[in-house]
């Protein structure tokens, strides 16, 4: 076994600039791997996320006395669309303004312009575009309300970003991913061109087929490994710089963080071994 090991170790020596070539090519299949995989999670998040609040803001016309309001807001909490109704008075839409902007316009006019509105929150069901429509056109035939507003085009435009950046990402994964196959491939081809003569000569003094394929194997599997920790580290420096709750990153994959760790640090070498054990499939003890 020792053998085996100071074997790979010199198969790095020999081929510094396969080395670097495998190292930096496993590395970003990896990373974008990673990458690929949080995107799908956080594309679904939002799309759940944006689904349980989408909402319609519904505003009422000035001088509703409040007999008229309770039955407008019962009628609405009945209907099969309403999650969740909330009332906004003059008073309040006047400090929310206020909040939101710092202006207060009480200063230079003598009465509030803002209209009450409702907040209507929809079931998940309602939320298609289509749907969204009928919803409001069905609101808007009431006599109080005087306008139904709906920020739904800008959140399916955020989906739809998602959506594209996602579909990107894949592309490039794929592509760097087939890259990464292609150069362990042909580094394996290259370390067995090179040592074809030892590698007769081994045959012929009666080496076991493990003893000729497990050097470059291992070579193989340590530069994953090394692609692995390098991940993880600007990983890790990535949310550092940009101070990124880690508890938010595990909450989108759902998996523990050692786990995770452990699966980036072994993504490397399968990939890696895989395409290896592969190419060395034709090598055989036949002189």
């Amino acid at each position: 076994m020792s053998f085996v090991i100071k074997e790979s170790f010199k198969l790095i020596l020999r081929s510094k600039l396969n080395f670097i070539l495998n190292l930096i090519s496993l590395t970003l299949c990896v990373l974008l791997i990673v990458l690929s995989f949080y995107l799908v999670r956080a594309s679904k998040y939002l799309q759940e996320y944006v689904q349980q609040n989408i909402s319609l803001n519904i505003f009422i016309k000035d001088n509703i006395n409040p007999d008229s309001l309770k039955i407008f807001s019962d009628r609405l909490s009945a209907q099969p669309f309403t999650s969740k109704i909330e009332f906004i008075s003059k008073e309040k839409a006047a400090e929310i303004f206020l909040k939101e902007t710092g202006e207060d316009f009480r200063k230079i006019l003598d009465y509030n312009p803002l209209p009450a509105s409702f907040i209507i929150y929809l079931k998940n069901e309602y939320t298609s575009g289509d749907s969204i429509n009928k919803v409001i056109n069905e609101i808007q035939r009431e006599e109080i309300v005087t306008e139904v507003v709906s920020k739904m085009e800008f959140l399916q435009k955020v989906i739809s970003f998602s959506e594209k950046a996602k579909m990107y990402i894949f592309i490039f994964t794929g592509f760097i991913l087939i890259v990464s196959i292609y150069l362990v491939y042909s580094t394996v081809k290259l370390i067995m061109n090179s040592k074809y003569d030892e590698l007769e000569t081994m045959k012929l003094v009666g080496a076991k087929l493990s003893t000729i394929k497990l050097p470059i194997i291992i070579n193989i599997v340590l530069i994953g490994l090394i692609a692995g920790i390098i991940c993880l580290a600007i990983l890790y420096t990535t949310l550092t710089l940009f101070s990124i709750d880690l508890k938010l990153i595990l909450n989108l994959t759902g998996i523990d963080l050692r786990l995770l760790v452990f699966l980036i640090l072994i993504l490397g070498p399968v990939i890696g071994s895989f395409v290896t054990i592969v190419a060395l499939r034709k090598i055989s003890l036949r002189v």
